[in-house]
């Protein structure tokens, strides 16, 4: 049951975390919060021991946070009643679930009190987060919207992050899921360009290494794994030099699948010393 729910949290992400990313990505018409900021939405499946979840988080706060006077978490969740089999709230639900999100950004953001970050979908609810100003004022508003809001369920809390502990240590993405949204970005590309992602295709890589021997060792056993090598490289960084090797091979490109291939391959680079340098692949329209 958990690897199915796993597969459907991946589909869901596919076909409807442009939906979950949409609101966000309308932000960018409101008012200017300070400190200066540039909106960076990622939507990437987190996998837990007991049930996947979808994030979406703004990404454009890494390097900036904690960010001075929004030192207090504000979350808001959002309990569904109309479920998929999977647990996992319906289109009509997230639809509900974003009449309060997009309430709570206009006006916490909008009267310069919170910053929201992003939000999280599991089996049964969405979970929104801010960042409020430590003020009794910021405070006393959202709790009002909250409770002014009727169509669900809602169980809010405020606690003190003043670290932004939260958004740097539970939201933000692992190196895997990094790579992960890497992989979705070129996965939507495709889409954009009419390919339903449902046929096999050639995909190619390529990998880098600080040695000829680490290349040597990792070419054996790609090759032992029925890639066709295309080529080879050699590039100087600075006193030293990183040895590519480009590879293809015949693969299928959904998810989880190609999220499976590619973070094996960058384990394996990373073991012998190297790096995964990424993929590419032709658009296919069937």
């Amino acid at each position: 049951m958990y690897t199915r729910l796993i597969w459907f949290a991946a589909l869901w992400l596919i076909f409807n975390a442009c939906g979950e990313a949409d609101a966000p990505a309308d932000l960018a018409q409101r008012q200017a919060t300070p400190p200066a900021h540039q909106d960076q939405w990622a939507v990437f499946l987190r996998q837990s021991a007991t049930a996947p979840s979808v994030i979406t988080l703004d990404l454009g706060w890494k390097k900036t946070a904690p960010v001075e006077n929004y030192s207090r978490l504000f979350t808001a969740t959002i309990f569904a009643e109309d479920l998929l089999p999977t647990g996992f709230p319906t289109d009509s639900e997230t639809r509900i679930a974003d009449e309060l999100q997009q309430q709570l950004i206009r006006e916490l953001e909008g009267g310069q009190y919170g910053l929201f970050i992003g939000s999280q979908v599991a089996p049964g609810a969405k979970t929104l987060y801010f960042y409020l100003k430590a003020e009794a004022a910021a405070e006393q508003l959202a709790q009002q919207l909250v409770k002014d809001y009727q169509k669900r369920q809602v169980e809010a809390a405020i606690s003190p992050d003043k670290r932004w502990e939260t958004y740097i240590n539970t939201l933000s993405p692992s190196l895997k899921e990094q790579a992960e949204i890497r992989n979705d970005q070129v996965l939507l590309q495709l889409q954009q360009a009419g390919d339903a992602l449902n046929q096999p295709r050639l995909i190619e890589h390529w990998a880098y290494f600080p040695s000829p021997a680490a290349r040597q060792q990792f070419q054996d056993t790609v090759v032992a794994a029925s890639f066709k090598i295309l080529g080879f490289d050699t590039i100087d960084v600075g006193k030293a030099a990183r040895y590519g090797i480009h590879m293809a091979r015949q693969d299928s490109i959904h998810v989880p699948y190609i999220h499976q291939l590619t973070w094996n391959l960058t384990r394996f680079a990373e073991s012998l010393g190297g790096s995964y340098d990424g993929w590419e692949t032709v658009v296919v329209k069937k």
